[in-house]
């Protein structure tokens, strides 16, 4: 494994060859470029480093695309992988929706069953802590900071099955998916970056 550093001083990596041989193709390096051994090793020019030598030969033998937009400097893989993690999961905003519109929809079903049975038919309650719960918890999930509201999503997602006691079909769907959602390995990856995110 391999450091690269740019024009400006800053360090990038570690990369491996396969790597490095990309970022060679793709101009952000070239034989003069400057690079080491991860962690420690001396900084030597590309082209002087035996064992990578033929990477710039391998490069000079291959066409080198223009990448007039892309900063020589800009760390491509590192960069790709974090916005990879940053960016909202389909899946997780899904989570998101159906958590609100299923609290929205509790506390309808909360308000029809009270004034339908003359509160006689207990659930109602249910339906309206449910209601609560969910609206706020979808609003975290919603916010610039959703890791906090992921934290109880299955919790809401069990207890919208559980609404079907309320004859509340919508909510018992929509809590099956969530829970389907939830065990996507997207989703998990996401809110186990979101939760690593929070503790630093």
């Amino acid at each position: 494994m391999y450091d690269f550093k740019s024009e400006n001083g800053k360090i990038y990596g570690p990369y491996e060859e396969g790597q490095i041989l990309e970022l060679v193709n793709s101009a952000r390096m070239d034989g003069n470029s400057l690079v080491r051994k991860n962690p420690d090793g001396e900084w030597t020019p590309l082209n002087q480093i035996e064992e990578l030598s033929h990477i710039c030969r391998q490069a000079s033998e291959t066409s080198i695309p223009t990448q007039t937009s892309i900063p020589i400097d800009q760390p491509p893989f590192q960069s790709a992988a974090i916005n990879k993690q940053q960016e909202k999961p389909g899946k997780a905003q899904a989570i998101a929706i159906m958590t609100l519109v299923g609290g929205i929809m509790s506390i309808f079903t909360c308000i029809g069953l009270a004034l339908g049975t003359m509160f006689l038919w207990i659930t109602w309650v249910y339906s309206l802590v449910l209601g609560i719960m969910a609206i706020i918890k979808a609003a975290k999930m919603l916010s610039p900071d959703p890791y906090e509201g992921y934290t109880s999503a299955k919790t809401i997602a069990i207890m919208q099955i559980v609404s079907i006691v309320s004859c509340d079909i919508i909510n018992m769907t929509m809590g099956i998916l969530s829970l389907v959602f939830l065990s996507d390995p997207e989703v998990i990856d996401w809110i186990e970056t979101k939760r690593k995110k929070e503790n630093n």
